[in-house]
């Protein structure tokens, strides 16, 4: 191999240095010369190598160097190594820190002296700031707020809001939560006054990049002069201010003109027109009212305030159409707003009341004390009628006795007793009528209760009853009378919603409730009853009202129907509701207290006169007192029937002398019946009370016609030993002696 292409070769391997070396045989005279060619290639390598790891070293330098400064990194191609030292980047990038450093600290000054801007606006604000986080713990504050509170420096850090402005003693609405709720900015004009303070509100949102809320600023200006100012303004106008206190009324202000420049909120809500709807229209197109049938009466009014000597209008009633054609019947007071010194009106006061409600409860009234009369009367008409009743029972039951085996008469007297039982089932609604009825109590088979009350109710009607009541049905511990009178009430209300005839299906079935039942009622057994027809239904906006007293969706009712029914369940201890679809049917459901024992084994209650003597007990002595001789005659006849020797009185100072006269003689009476009501003298419970303090150890027993008086359905906590409500027969006279003159044995 000659030189020149040793040198081509070694040019090759320097441009390529992952070429092989040069190689020459020992004995090739040029040799030494590869060996020195391929000593200076070697040598060119290491260079290499060291300068391109120097260059990477030098190229990831700036590379960070330009993300710190915000700049992307270098490509390859974007600087070769023959140009990265001559142009010094990393002397241009020292030098840009330079210049950012300079920036910065001028930067840094600006904030310095934006931060005092801002401190000496802070100061400056004309009233307290408070900064505060999403927390309501005090960022910051400025001078103002601790003199306006009176706050110490130890009592912001660390502290909210709350703790300092507040301290427990506002209850209103809080700007702060407002403000997080709606994310706007929040006034509150006088919203918040501590003692005799008041104070104006701004609260508002300081939101990040994001428009996450980070911190609320709170000013607070003291406009307690201001409110004062407005005070003292307002006197000045002493009818405006006389007329706006009355706030339960209709308030409207006009001009000169008469457009309603004020207005109050049950103005707008008894026109239907709202503020900004009426602001500037004519007080005339807002207040719709007739007067007398003239259509320009609200013309006439403003005509009459414009006249210089006019001082009042006032109109006790009118009629008001609403923007929604709603009438209401109002009354309406009107004056004229005068200026000091002024004789000429500067506008004029409307003041109008809703008295819709006051004429019905005035109608409501004369209706109420209608049937207050009427149950007056109806209470005595039945308590009278109870005696009339007591007199038939007793001789019925005497002659039931008396009949030997006539069976045809036997079967006429128990035909009369039957319809003597009704007619007492009927004065004892009269009763539930006059007073309302407190409960006279008494086991009941609620079967015999359910279907007798609906059968007599349907009797005579295009209705028929379908019952389904449980086998296993428990008893109830109720006042017949009334809960007779309660299904017998919704049996007729379902007659009548059918006017073409119909079923009307009534159930009862057990029922237990636990204490979180539906219906609020007491953990225990109870009776639920259910009556439904098929008829018109109820409209769902009058099932609200349905138990109200005097409501009523038909047209000849009186609307105590339901109310009575539901008193008597309430009494009871019971509920009572009510569904109901139009076209479908009307259902209602009782709920009564199931009783706690089981109805007793009934005996054999005929009088035979072959068992006389078996009934006849052991000669007790009875001192009756009742004020109609009639009774007293009856009783007597009863009572000697059954063996008893008998003393009557007719009033309470005749039952006092012949009981002390008895006790004196050594012939004590072992009971005493009396009877409650005494007109014109000394009644039952005043005779009881002298008796009671005279002869504690006194068995008397109460009877009344008025059965369901408080005195009947609580007798013992009044010193009765038993009650017998009027009418009574021989069975119940003799069953109430009998429990009463061994009470001993049964207590």
């Amino acid at each position: 191999m000659n030189i020149e292409r040793i040198l081509q070769s070694a040019k090759h391997i320097k441009e390529n240095p992952s070429s092989p070396l040069l190689h020459l045989s020992s004995d090739d005279e040029l040799a030494p010369v590869a060996d020195f060619i391929n000593e200076l290639l070697e040598e060119n390598r290491i260079l290499r190598q060291s300068n391109e790891t120097a260059f990477y070293y030098i190229r990831q330098k700036i590379d960070q160097l330009l993300l710190v400064i915000g700049t992307i990194p270098l490509r390859p191609e974007e600087l070769y190594n023959a140009t990265l030292i001559r142009l010094d980047p990393i002397g241009i990038i020292a030098e840009s820190f330079s210049q950012i450093l300079v920036h910065q600290r001028q930067t840094n000054d600006q904030l310095e002296m934006a931060m005092d801007e801002i401190r000496a606006i802070f100061e400056s604000v004309g009233g307290g700031l408070l900064v505060l986080d999403t927390n309501k713990k005090i960022i910051s504050h400025n001078d103002a707020l601790k003199q306006m509170f009176d706050i110490k420096e130890e009592q912001i850090d660390g502290f909210s809001c709350s703790d300092i402005i507040c301290k427990g003693s506002y209850y209103g609405p809080c700007p702060f939560d407002e403000l997080l709720q709606t994310g706007q900015t929040v006034s509150m004009l006088a919203g918040f006054k501590l003692k005799s303070t008041h104070y104006n509100i701004i609260a508002t949102p300081v939101k990040d990049k994001n428009n996450k809320i980070v911190r609320i600023v709170l000013l607070y200006t003291d406009i307690t002069e201001l409110i004062k100012a407005k005070e003292a303004v307002a006197n000045q106008k002493e009818r405006l201010s006389l007329t706006l206190s009355s706030i339960a009324e209709g308030v409207v202000a006009t001009d000169t003109q008469g457009s309603i420049t004020l207005m109050n909120e049950v103005a707008e809500e008894l026109t239907g027109w709202s503020r900004d709807e009426a602001m500037g229209k004519s007080a005339c197109q807002v207040l719709n009212i007739q007067n007398k049938g003239e259509k320009d009466s609200c013309a006439n009014i403003f005509e009459e305030l414009k006249r210089g000597n006019s001082r009042f209008k006032r109109i006790s009633q009118t009629t008001l159409t609403s923007k929604d054609d709603r009438e209401r019947l109002i009354t309406l007071s009107a004056a004229p707003i005068r200026m000091e010194d002024q004789t000429d009106p500067t506008g004029s006061i409307i003041v109008f009341r809703d008295i819709t409600q006051e004429k019905k409860m005035e109608t409501e009234l004369v209706r109420a004390k209608k049937i207050e009369s009427l149950g007056l009367v109806a209470g005595g008409i039945a308590h009278d009628f109870n005696n009339l009743l007591t007199a038939i029972l007793g001789n019925v039951s005497l002659a039931k006795i008396l009949v030997n085996d006539n069976d045809k008469i036997a079967t006429l007297l128990d035909a009369t007793e039957k319809v003597t039982y009704r007619a007492k089932k009927l004065t004892s609604q009269l009763l539930t009528f006059a007073k309302g009825g407190t409960p006279v109590t008494t086991l009941t088979s609620t079967r015999e209760l359910i279907e007798e009350s609906a059968q007599f109710s349907s009797s005579g009607s295009k209705l028929k009853c379908h019952f389904y009541i449980a086998d296993d049905l428990w008893p109830i511990k109720v006042d017949e009378g009334q809960i007779s009178q309660v299904i017998q009430n919704l049996v007729i209300n379902a007659d009548q919603a059918m006017k073409h005839g119909g079923f009307v299906n009534i159930g009862a079935e057990n029922i237990i409730f636990d204490k979180n039942n539906e219906n609020a009622l007491r953990a225990g057994k109870y009776i639920k009853i259910t009556v439904k027809d098929s008829g018109e239904g109820i409209e769902s906006q009058y099932l609200e009202k349905i138990f109200d007293p005097y409501f009523t969706t038909k047209k000849e009712g009186h609307g105590l129907g339901l109310s009575i029914c539901y008193s008597i369940i309430i009494k009871h201890n019971g509920h009572i509701t009510v569904e109901s679809q139009q076209g479908i049917g009307t259902t209602f459901t009782l709920y009564l207290p199931a009783a706690d024992q089981q109805l007793p084994e009934l005996p054999d209650q005929d009088f035979h006169p072959e068992n006389k003597e078996k009934t006849k007990p052991k000669h007790n002595n009875l001192l009756v007192m009742e004020d109609e001789e009639m009774i007293r005659d009856i009783s007597s006849q009863m009572l000697d029937f059954l063996g008893y020797r008998v003393e009557l009185a007719s009033d309470g100072q005749e039952t006092l002398e012949k009981y002390k006269q008895a006790v004196e003689r050594g012939e004590p009476f072992d009971a005493v019946i009396i009877d409650l009501t005494i007109p014109g003298g000394m009644g039952g419970k005043e005779t009881m009370e002298h008796l009671l303090r005279l002869y504690p150890e006194i068995k008397a027993i109460v009877s009344s016609g008025y059965a369901n008086d408080p005195i009947m359905a609580d007798f013992r906590n009044y010193g009765f030993k038993g009650m017998m409500p009027k009418p009574f027969n021989m069975e119940d006279l003799s069953n109430t002696l009998k429990t009463v003159l061994n009470v001993s044995d049964v207590t």
